[in-house]
């Protein structure tokens, strides 16, 4: 009768496959960090440095915080009232004496179900920062002295103002009717709201990234990329 094989070649080269596998998926991690980390380096290259702001013109606000990023303007000026856009009816409590408005964009999930550190989930932050996710917009009645320190303003013309506005109208959904889709029973208090949102959130394309856009779009001196949390403040004032 034939005796079995002793021979441990058969279980060395499981062994050596499984080494192998484990080093191939730790090169490619690897290298996802160092070309994330170039993509970053190489998006803090500024543009539009021949921004300087105008003596007259409109103050806004730019919020970026580890959680959320917001961009925060005025409620009435000559370019808009966004009361037409947001009336009372979309938030819950009394906001009249509100004279600002933030507006900000992002993860759909991490947006809505984070709205302070303290309500991270681990689940929740790594859908948003490894798969590609729906979006949708905050928004928020509020007043200047309420921003609180991780917030920069800087002053644009009105025709800067108005390429703003058209990039941030932009970025919502609309219904047939043309209007903003709102998102029921979605928000973090009685001041504000979330609406459906054009986009796709990922690692390269977060709330920081939009703000940095929109800030591009008005001619503002700001990174090329601005994914990560205060990069959008870089090339701002203190």
């Amino acid at each position: 009768m034939k005796q079995e094989s002793d021979d441990p070649r058969p279980k060395i080269s499981i062994t050596r496959r499984c080494l192998r596998a484990l080093k191939r998926l730790v090169i490619a991690v690897l290298s996802a960090i160092v070309l994330y980390a170039a993509i970053i380096i190489v998006g803090l290259i500024p543009v539009n440095n021949d921004f300087e702001p105008p003596e007259n013109g409109v103050e806004i606000f730019v919020i970026s915080n580890p959680v959320h990023a917001d961009i925060v303007l005025p409620i009435n000026t000559d370019g808009i009232n966004w009361h037409d856009r947001f009336p009372e009816s979309c938030f819950s409590g009394d906001n009249r004496d509100a004279t600002h408005i933030a507006i900000g964009w992002g993860d759909k999930g991490f947006f809505i179900e984070t709205p302070t550190w303290a309500d991270l989930r681990v689940a929740t932050a790594a859908h948003a920062l490894l798969w590609p996710s729906d979006s949708c917009m905050h928004v928020s009645m509020t007043r200047p002295e309420h921003l609180g320190e991780n917030s920069r303003s800087v002053t644009v013309s009105a025709e800067q103002y108005k390429r703003l506005i058209a990039f941030i109208n932009s970025s919502f959904r609309r219904n047939a009717e043309n209007e903003f889709i709102q998102i029921d029973d979605a928000a973090y208090g009685s001041n504000d709201a979330f609406f459906e949102a054009r986009g796709t959130y990922h690692c390269v394309n977060t709330c920081n990234s939009w703000i940095g856009r929109a800030m591009k779009s008005a001619g503002i001196r700001t990174p090329w990329l601005t994914p990560l949390p205060k990069t959008v403040f870089l090339y701002l004032p203190e």
